[in-house]
């Protein structure tokens, strides 16, 4: 059973802080490269949490968000289709209430495991270019066999991983 962290969400760590940032200067680049591809892109967070932290801090579901609203809004491709999902255990229902801004569906919110609810989310996208955003509370979550399916895959025009480890755990 996966640890609920409920103080977790209470105030941003300048860690928390530093990843994010490298998130969003990750996605940007990687979203108007890909845009290119003229193929749908599947954005999945598979640990997206409460989406904002109570002292008013974005989480890695809005700093996406916002990425992928400015990068489409920048954009000469027409008709560029972004998918994200936002998968968490224990967090969904904050999440969606975080979130509902963005007018993000409500079945691209998913409670559940990521082990449990990612081949579900991919089903029937194939051909889509992947991207993974893998940031887990604590390393005992991570399952590599769906790391190695989906970076071998063929099914998708790309894959894409960035994935935060707590070093602490090795």
């Amino acid at each position: 059973m996966s640890k609920k962290n409920d103080d977790f969400f209470v105030e941003k760590k300048p860690w928390s802080e530093v990843k994010d940032e490298l998130l969003g200067c990750y996605l940007k680049p990687y979203i108007q490269k890909v845009l290119n591809t003229r193929k749908p892109i599947i954005y999945v967070d598979c640990f997206a949490g409460k989406g904002k932290f109570e002292d008013g801090k974005p989480g890695s579901p809005i700093i996406a968000l916002d990425t992928i609203r400015d990068c489409i809004s920048l954009t000469q491709v027409e008709d560029c289709k972004i998918a994200p999902y936002f998968i968490d255990l224990n967090y969904a229902e904050d999440l969606q209430s975080n979130i509902t801004a963005y007018k993000v569906p409500a079945k691209n919110i998913v409670s559940g495991k990521y082990e449990e609810e990612i081949k579900g989310i991919l089903t029937g996208k194939e051909g889509s270019n992947l991207f993974l955003y893998i940031d887990p509370y604590g390393i005992k979550a991570l399952n590599h066999k769906f790391f190695d399916e989906f970076a071998s895959s063929k099914k998708f025009n790309s894959v894409e991983l960035l994935i935060n480890l707590n070093s602490f755990g090795f």
